[in-house]
């Protein structure tokens, strides 16, 4: 994969985290990774004295999050965590958003989740997805069809399968998620664990992959751009 520019959308601010090594990988090759984030993570906070600081604080970790992984930026949709719908206001927002950025590949949650506001993500991003083809809504921008888009987790069905090859970039993930410590209790982990596992990881040589799904609505009328020549 080689895309000059991909939109990764997420219900919370760590969820993109799934594919992190994945997003350092498409940064490092020069790719402009723009992350969208649905919902606010205001119901993330692991103790109710964090209550009125969790948004902030969120946004905070996000933002060292882009710092470690390289992203090109993260647009935050604020919604509100586990309250996020496909109404017409979010479904324009979020045609409006991938019109502007007009991404190759779209990566979004996958339809199995036992969470709400990760599969409202799914539902919006994909219809969104098609209707910002569509030539409608013009004031949200000119139509943009995207080529392909993937899950990157919430996938039970036998759908066909993308495996990027993250072996540089595979401790990525764990410096990531270092730095969400508001998320740490949910995780049953330190910073210092992550970081120690990141570090591990960076010294082995072992092969690691990411596993990417082919969504159902993509269609594809010519199998060439998909084939790699033997030549």
């Amino acid at each position: 994969m080689r895309p000059t520019r991909v939109l990764v959308f997420g219900a919370h601010h760590d969820d993109e985290i799934a594919m992190a090594g994945t997003i350092a990988a498409l940064a490092t090759q020069g790719t402009e990774v723009s992350l969208v984030i649905m919902t606010d993570g205001s119901e993330g906070y692991p103790e109710p004295s964090l209550k009125e600081t969790i948004v902030e604080l969120r946004r905070a970790e996000a933002r060292a999050c882009d710092a470690v992984l390289g992203t090109h930026e993260r647009i935050f949709v604020d919604r509100p965590d586990m309250a996020l719908v496909n109404d017409k206001e979010t479904l324009k927002e979020t045609m409006r958003i991938i019109r502007r950025v007009r991404p190759e590949i779209i990566f979004t949650h996958g339809p199995h989740d036992r969470h709400r506001d990760h599969l409202a993500t799914c539902h919006i991003t994909r219809e969104a997805a098609w209707q910002a083809g569509e030539p409608v809504a013009a004031e949200l921008g000119p139509p943009w069809i995207t080529p392909l888009v993937l899950y990157y987790k919430g996938v039970k069905d036998p759908l066909p399968m993308i495996r990027f090859d993250v072996t540089k970039t595979a401790h990525k993930r764990y410096e990531a998620l270092a730095t969400q410590e508001s998320q740490h209790t949910l995780f049953q982990r330190t910073k210092k664990h992550f970081l120690d596992l990141a570090q591990e990881i960076h010294n082995d040589s072992e092969k690691r992959f990411e596993t990417f799904w082919i969504a159902e609505i993509n269609e594809f009328f010519d199998f060439r751009p998909l084939i790699q020549s033997a030549e």
